[in-house]
């Protein structure tokens, strides 16, 4: 079918080609001439026949039936004449009738080998060629970019939210073409990143969707969205709506609503100032007992100080300042609302800044900074927590005039005090220079780090300098000094276990750019009261140890909780740093090869190394290093202290909570699933 339709094209040319000649022929040929118009009377030039053709579109080929091919009318057609075959054959050289026609067909001959060449793709066929090479073009482009990739062989794409948001808003620049396909068989129904290329299908990601089946908690109503309706899904959608208008309804009482914020808002300053009240002063034996005179309640003084008001105001005065200036680890990532959020992390900075003060003050300025601070410490927690109230009523006020998308969707209820101790805003900012969240974690963490260095500073006794090293360099004194060092052994373990916690907050404080802390929690009077608390919960049980010395205690004891707080500090760290370097870059190096959950929102859930055994492994390094100290209370008991560190061990785990309620209303069956195969929150095969 092919060789006909050559064949006609062929014949189309060769015609044309012999018209010229024989136009030419007819002046120098007469005779000639004549004979060709008398075979072609009657019938249109083939040349004008041919561009007909090429303008109408070409019918459909039928396939010439045998009869055809056998008919007289078809072997003595124009195109059998002109063939190049008929041409060459013995009988048409042997022929006299065609001996005067013998340039004429040199010359068409010619021609007809030329046009050969040029007609053999049809006219739907050069187009059709340019979209395969550009097809195979663009196939080797992705295949050069994957030999490129230092992860090719271990990963495809993994979308993060940021490229998520990037592809749902339409935004380019990508060399792979990515798609999200939802899929929805009987294994899967989890959202997979999907590439164009076969390279790249052999190199998809390792993802815990193939492995796990349905979880026996999942309800069907969670797919009506995939269902065909006879109502083009509008029955669907508006049942999906007032479900997620209940839901919303169901998040704006986290905390019981309005009366369990109420409750909280006086159970948590309480409970902080009593516990704290029954370990200062006179009452050093840490007991919670009635007292006999109401007296120290009703003064004054015993809540409010002017030197400490004055300290207290030029410390955080200071902190903010060296918060504020733009120097340390720049971390961008994009937050819960899918917009990018830029933090500046200086802790160290902070701290430096902050020690430095202090020295200068002490030794320089011979003011007894130190002995202010010990002194004034109840009346210190009280000014935290009076300042964490104002804080939140003014970060209040403040948001009333911020967009919709930086607001907090658990502090948006229009209940004062839902929306109060909840906070309204998640990320607030002063002249878009100070961040008010990071300036009341700096204030938290120095706050403490002081108290818990004059703890270790007080039982640390150095040797005086004998007269001949007076006048000796500085090198010569320190290396004297720290030679003839002595301690107390428990007090310094402790106190140096918590100041060695509060250096790696400050140290790797960029992980938070991750947690939920930066990212979910509104700053609101649940988070300033925490901040305001911290400093006091963890230094209240070395404070304590500092007191009594505890000299009974065994040195394998001390060894015992040292063993634990590091263990938590590793087991908290590794799990940080790895969501943190998967949530900057999913495709970086270090985190190519982990095993991940898709989710239908575009969010991939890790599941592998620390976060395979149980959902929130940071967390339980953090309740590691808390309960580290607790085994030095067998040898001398005392409440206080004990219900400070379980008070948070029972905000971590209520954190805890918090996030798996909130992921599950997220995530929806996709978390489900995650929970059949992740199933313990923070203590494996326990809870």
């Amino acid at each position: 079918m092919d060789n006909r339709g050559r064949a006609k094209r062929m014949s189309t040319v060769v015609t044309a080609a012999a018209s010229s000649s024989t136009t030419s022929a007819k002046e120098t040929n007469p005779v000639s001439a004549n004979n060709v118009e008398k075979k072609k009377s009657g019938r249109k030039s083939l040349a004008v026949t041919a561009a007909a053709r090429k303008r109408s579109p070409s019918p459909p080929k039928r396939k010439p039936s045998p009869a055809r091919r056998a008919s007289p009318a078809r072997r003595a057609s124009p195109a059998r004449r002109a063939s190049p075959a008929r041409k060459a054959s013995p009988a048409r050289k042997a022929s006299p009738a065609r001996k005067p026609k013998a340039a004429t067909d040199t010359a068409a001959t010619t021609t007809a080998t030329k046009a050969t060449e040029s007609v053999k793709i049809s006219p739907e066929e050069p187009r059709r060629s340019q979209r395969i090479r550009a097809s195979e073009e663009k196939v080797d482009t992705v295949l050069q970019s994957l030999k490129k990739s230092p992860v090719d062989k271990r990963l495809s794409v993994i979308k993060d939210d940021a490229e998520v948001s990037g592809i749902m808003g339409g935004r380019s620049g990508s060399t792979l073409s990515r798609s999200m396909t939802p899929n929805v068989s009987h294994r899967s129904h989890a959202i997979t990143p999907t590439t164009g290329t076969e390279r790249s299908r052999a190199t998809v990601s390792r993802s815990m969707s193939v492995l796990q089946d349905y979880s026996d908690h999942e309800d069907d109503a969670d797919f009506q969205s995939f269902r065909r309706t006879n109502d083009n899904g509008i029955g669907d959608k508006a049942r999906f709506t007032s479900r997620h208008m209940q839901q919303q309804h169901e998040q704006q009482v986290e905390f019981g609503g309005a009366l369990g914020a109420t409750a909280m808002l006086f159970a948590l300053p309480l409970f902080m100032f009593v516990t704290n009240h029954f370990c200062s002063g006179v009452h050093r034996d840490c007991r919670f007992v009635v007292p006999n005179s109401w007296a120290e309640f009703s003064t004054l003084s015993t809540y409010v100080n002017k030197e400490i008001a004055t300290f207290y105001g030029v410390f955080v005065f200071g902190v903010a300042l060296l918060t504020g200036l733009p120097v340390g680890k720049q971390v961008t990532l994009t937050n819960e609302s899918h917009q990018p959020g830029t933090h500046i992390f200086n802790g160290m900075l902070v701290a430096f800044g902050a020690t430095l003060t202090v020295f200068v003050t002490e030794y320089c300025y011979k003011y007894p900074l130190l002995s202010v601070l010990s002194r004034g410490y109840n009346q210190l927690l009280v000014l935290s927590l009076l300042t964490a109230l104002l804080v939140a009523l003014f970060a209040f006020v403040k948001s009333r005039n911020v967009a919709t998308f930086e607001l907090n969707r658990y502090g948006k209820t229009g209940n004062f005090l839902i929306d109060y101790f909840a906070g309204r805003q998640i990320d607030p900012t002063v002249l878009s220079v100070f961040n008010l969240k990071l300036i009341t974690y700096h204030v938290s963490m120095i706050l403490a780090l002081l108290f818990n260095g004059i703890i270790l500073y007080r039982n640390l006794h150095f040797a005086a300098l004998p007269e001949q090293l007076v006048d000796a360099p500085v090198q010569e004194r320190l290396l004297y000094s720290l030679q003839n060092c002595s301690c107390e052994p428990v007090p310094v373990a402790a106190a140096g276990l918590t100041v060695l916690y509060l250096l790696d907050l400050l140290a790797y404080e960029h992980h938070l750019a991750a947690s939920f802390e930066l990212q979910q929690e509104g700053f609101g009077a649940l988070l300033l009261l925490r901040y305001a608390m911290f400093p006091f919960l963890v230094t209240l049980l070395p404070k304590y140890v500092a007191a009594h010395k505890l000299t009974n205690v065994p040195l394998w004891a001390v060894a015992v909780c040292v063993t634990i707080a590091l263990v938590g500090l590793f087991v908290k760290r590794a799990s940080m740093r790895l969501k943190y370097l998967y949530r900057l870059n999913p495709l970086g190096e270090k985190v190519a090869c982990l095993e991940t959950y898709p989710t239908f929102q575009g969010r991939r859930l890790l599941v592998a190394k620390w976060w395979r055994m149980v959902r929130q492994p940071n967390y339980v390094g953090d309740v590691l290093q808390n309960v580290a100290l607790l085994p030095l209370l067998y040898w001398r008991f005392a409440w206080p202290p004990l219900l400070a560190v379980l008070f948070t061990v029972v905000l971590l785990a209520h954190r805890a909570k918090r996030l798996h309620r909130r992921n599950a209303e997220k995530y929806d069956s996709s978390w489900l699933r995650y929970c059949h195969t992740v199933p313990h929150l923070l203590v494996p095969r326990v809870y």
